[in-house]
């Protein structure tokens, strides 16, 4: 499922009073993944997650918290290591399609602390290097593989149980 930047008021007539889309096995997750991934993911159900983000654009605790609480969610792949997750919110780097352009002494632990409204937002950084991709192969079974271009790893999601 693929529902871009799908607003807040559109993502709730899809699910409120009754889930009219059923259950989902890849789900490339709206608005990068940043609002109200609740309303969406969790009556949906699906096998795996592409989080569209930056590496300071989506990937915030919050977001991350609801992904990895998401009842039978195995993966979540990032296009971007988020600075917004810190270590404690990320996923392992097999999932993880692009790194940090400019790569900080050490992974933060911390989450990286927007600017408040208001205040100047530094530059993004500029990406200087090979723009890796997630290739998904999708069978007629139900079985889909995700590959990371990076790195060459590959996971194969077959059918299952609906949840």
């Amino acid at each position: 499922m693929i529902l871009g930047d799908l607003t807040t008021n559109r993502q709730f007539d899809l699910m409120c009073p009754n889930n009219r889309l059923g259950s989902i096995d890849l789900d490339i997750l709206a608005r990068h993944g940043n609002v109200n991934l609740d309303l969406l993911l969790y009556p949906l159900h699906p096998r795996a997650a592409i989080m569209n983000n930056g590496t300071r654009k989506g990937g915030q605790p919050e977001a991350m918290k609801v992904l990895f609480d998401s009842l039978g969610l195995a993966d979540v792949w990032q296009m971007h290591f988020s600075l917004l997750s810190g270590q404690e919110y990320t996923v392992p780097g097999l999932f993880i399609a692009n790194q940090v352009d400019e790569p900080p002494a050490a992974v933060p632990v911390a989450p990286l602390v927007p600017p408040a409204p208001g205040r100047p937002v530094p530059p993004p950084p500029e990406h200087n290097g090979t723009a890796y991709y997630f290739k998904v192969l999708a069978q007629s079974d139900g079985t889909f593989t995700v590959t990371n271009t990076r790195n060459g790893f590959s996971k194969t999601y077959r059918p299952g149980p609906a949840i």
